[in-house]
């Protein structure tokens, strides 16, 4: 194992004995439950009717903000956590995650099939979860818990950021969850030593072509050590680059026509792919096809696997819209390179290895 991915430190609990079923129970919890209840269940089940998905994840938001008194008004208020190689989202921030419909709904539907897989396979004990920077809300694990009994899964909480997780206690406490927490660390997860043996580890913490976030140098600490029945969610992050055209890209977005409108790009190749299977992102040379007269421009799209068929692409989510890096109308090549940069701003750097023949 290379030296950079191997654990630093052994984290300390942190709130657990805290995390309890024993919060003050009145009509307003009875209705908050039965929110999130119906919320969930229509999230589960709405396929892509997205004003069903935006009323359900506007419900999740009004309950969970009104609990934690974090909301997505404090977005240029509240400060970001800075350690190094990555950058730890403030509270607002993660919040914000909860509103985008798609991403909240298709992680909450592979992470309740992936529970419901390892549920079957591992009967007579509870499916042990590490859920790794949970934000305030808990948005991808705490509106699935109920739908289970208290001894079919636990779930140990791992969140860098104390504020996200004084934020979650009052959640699990309202919606008394406390059955299902098992242990609670404030800790980094890129250095995180995990010391039992989990079923599934969820993190979800990048943004698109897997910039800024911290979701590599997690991956590169946390699956090493995992077992190899154990599932890590999303299973596959995947990054390829396509030349587009940006006629035919403007007009399918703001296309709102019945017929399907003729459309086209063209796909150079994969560039990155980043799963249990494979943490190392390597440097990648691309050669840049002859058609860059009908499709000029190069931009890399994300594609996030979260588990079985629940994908999330294209214009789906923040976290999947795609990125220009190239205009072969201003700069012509015949050869592009990529590579990954793990420092403190973590991104996809890139240049013209060779210039074509004009």
């Amino acid at each position: 194992m290379p030296d950079q991915i191997i654990p630093k430190s052994m984290p300390q609990p942190y709130l657990t004995p805290s995390f309890s079923s024993n919060a003050y129970i009145n009509d307003d919890f009875l209705i908050d439950e039965e929110v999130v209840h119906q919320s969930v269940h229509t999230l589960l089940c709405c396929g892509d009717n997205f004003r069903l998905m935006k009323q359900a994840v506007d419900e999740l938001y009004r309950v969970f903000s009104t609990i934690t008194g974090v909301t997505i008004d404090q977005l240029n208020c509240d400060k970001d956590i800075w350690l190094p190689p990555d950058k730890a989202s403030s509270t607002s921030d993660a919040a914000h995650c909860l509103l985008e419909m798609k991403r909240t709904a298709v992680f909450l539907r592979g992470i309740n099939s992936a529970i419901s897989v390892k549920i079957s396979e591992v009967a007579g004990r509870p499916v042990r979860i590490l859920y790794a920077g949970t934000g305030p809300y808990g948005t991808l694990v705490i509106p699935l818990l109920k739908l289970y009994m208290p001894e079919e899964l636990i779930v140990d909480l791992l969140e860098i950021n104390s504020e996200s997780l004084a934020a979650l206690q009052k959640v699990t406490d309202t919606l008394t969850l406390g059955p299902y927490i098992g242990e609670v660390f404030c800790a980094d997860a890129t250095t995180f030593v995990v010391t039992k043996p989990y079923d599934i580890v969820i993190s979800a913490t990048m943004l698109a072509c897997l910039k800024s976030g911290s979701q590599v140098a997690i991956m590169q600490n946390l699956v090493p050590q995992l077992s190899e029945a154990c599932l890590f969610i999303p299973e596959e992050i995947s990054i390829d680059a396509f030349l587009t055209n940006p006629k035919l890209e403007t007009d399918r977005l703001f296309y709102s026509g019945t017929e399907p409108l003729p459309f086209q790009r063209r796909l150079i190749e994969n560039v990155f792919k980043i799963s249990k299977l494979s943490i190392i992102l390597s440097q990648k040379t691309l050669s840049v096809p002859e058609c860059i007269t009908a499709f000029p421009v190069l931009k890399l799209f994300t594609t996030v696997k979260v588990f079985g068929n629940e994908i999330l692409t294209g214009n789906d989510s923040s976290i999947t819209m795609p990125k220009q890096y190239f205009d072969f109308r201003k700069q012509n090549a015949r050869e592009v390179e990529f590579w990954y940069v793990q420092h403190e701003r973590p991104r996809i750097e890139s240049r013209v290895v060779q210039q074509a023949v004009l």
